[in-house]
């Protein structure tokens, strides 16, 4: 098997087909890169100096392989290979190929009672998608039209990972007391002990908004509550999720070394297991511990870095987190012009994307950053409108931290 097939697809072949199939797959797609033209003869014409994405070469391959599968294998085994292709898809990151092939599943399935399962499933990841890229309305209706499938066949382990994505949804709206209410029901239809996957995915995001809320030696219970569920099915990518969480509780608790060395955990799960999107995580999580240290240097450069992988994404929320400690970084080297830009950029595709926890994280930055400038009027403001959500879901840290900053004018 060559390299070039990518590995999450190279991996599962032997799985769906024969071996003569395999080959026969692998004949194909090396003829169709032998097929390429070489754009090195056209170098004097300058409209083929773009540079194409090498996420092409993979959707190509998805294409290639949906073709040749469905004509190879029985409808059910060529739907389960849909549903692990759009997982794969989501992992890498190629979030198009994996709606495409969701909705495949979906235009399959929609006429066949009995295969609501599928269709709720591709639905449910549909939704997920457009959660990664901050587009809610998308993502609700995905949700609920899964929850409604899912309820006409009585899954209720089907519903419980529904309203666990709602949790998530809610959590990044900032409206935590619905993420919490969504998250204890879905646990609630996961208590089962052999279930270790759902119930590791619930305790993860109570873990996460235990963390919002300060609670931190709470957080480390549900995180490590997670880690034992998932370790227990060797899920690298979820173990790699939840290293970076707790790595966030020790780097709020000012643990540095510690949060350094769960960074380093989950970077190298997430690079073995390709997961994108965490690795553009652990990059961000990284430049805040290096500003915390000083090293603005490395800061900014680990910064960049998560920009560049969430921007091939579209990982809206993470884009604007990377201009808050961006803005942070610029700050601390006295360069206001820059951090006030940087700040108000994340505190506008916070607003647009609808982030209120993320929004008065980044008023509270404005906040700083304007009491540095002696624009108190400014600094006031932020400050207050920051106070004012954290209040609202009752994070005694960030209301005792602004109490303090607010006391100094």
């Amino acid at each position: 098997m060559t390299d070039k097939i990518n590995k999450s697809i190279s991996e599962v072949l032997p799985d769906f087909f024969s071996k003569n199939q395999v080959d026969e797959f692998q004949y194909i797609f090396n003829s169709s890169l032998e097929s390429k033209s070489n754009t090195e003869v056209f170098q004097k014409e300058n409209s083929l100096d773009f540079k194409v994405e090498a996420g092409l070469s993979y959707r190509s391959q998805i294409d290639l392989l949906v073709t040749f599968a469905e004509n190879k294998l029985e409808r059910e085994k060529f739907l389960s290979l849909l549903l692990y292709l759009g997982q794969a898809s989501i992992t890498n990151g190629e979030f198009s190929a994996a709606i495409d092939v969701n909705e495949k599943i979906i235009n399959l399935t929609k006429d066949d009672r009995n295969m609501a399962n599928l269709a709720a499933n591709a639905h449910l990841l549909i939704g997920e998608i457009y959660s990664r890229q901050a587009s809610w309305q998308n993502c609700l209706e995905s949700i609920n039209i899964a929850i409604g499938l899912f309820s006409s066949i009585s899954d209720v382990k089907g519903i419980a990972k529904c309203e666990n994505l709602l949790g998530t949804v809610y959590g990044d709206l900032g409206d935590i007391q619905k993420a919490v209410e969504s998250f204890e029901s879905a646990l609630e239809k996961s208590n089962d002990e052999l279930n270790y996957t759902q119930k590791g995915k619930i305790e993860i995001n109570l873990g996460i908004v235990k963390s919002i809320k300060g609670l931190f030696d709470e957080a480390l219970v549900y995180f490590k509550r997670a880690l034992v569920n998932y370790q227990k099915v060797n899920d690298k990518k979820r173990i790699a999720e939840i290293h970076q969480n707790i790595g966030m509780v020790y780097f709020k608790k000012g643990d540095y070394k510690l949060a350094l060395n769960e960074f380093d955990e989950s970077l190298a799960l997430g690079i073995e297991t390709n997961y994108q999107q965490q690795i553009g995580i652990v990059y961000l999580s990284k430049a805040s511990v290096y500003s915390s240290l000083n090293d603005y240097s490395l800061a900014n450069a680990f910064a960049d870095k998560s920009l560049e992988v969430s921007h091939k994404l579209n990982d809206k929320l993470t884009i604007a987190d990377v201009y808050k400690i961006k803005g942070i970084i610029q700050k601390n080297v006295s360069n206001f012009l820059l951090a006030e830009n940087y700040l108000l950029t994340s505190m506008r595709l916070n607003d647009e994307a609808g982030n209120q926890l993320n929004l008065a994280e980044t008023y509270q930055e404005l906040g700083l950053l304007y009491k540095q400038m002696d624009k108190i009027t400014e600094s006031k403001r932020y400050l207050n409108l920051a106070m004012k959500y954290f209040k609202e879901i009752n994070s005694e840290t960030d209301i005792l931290a602004i109490q303090k900053l607010l006391g100094d004018f």
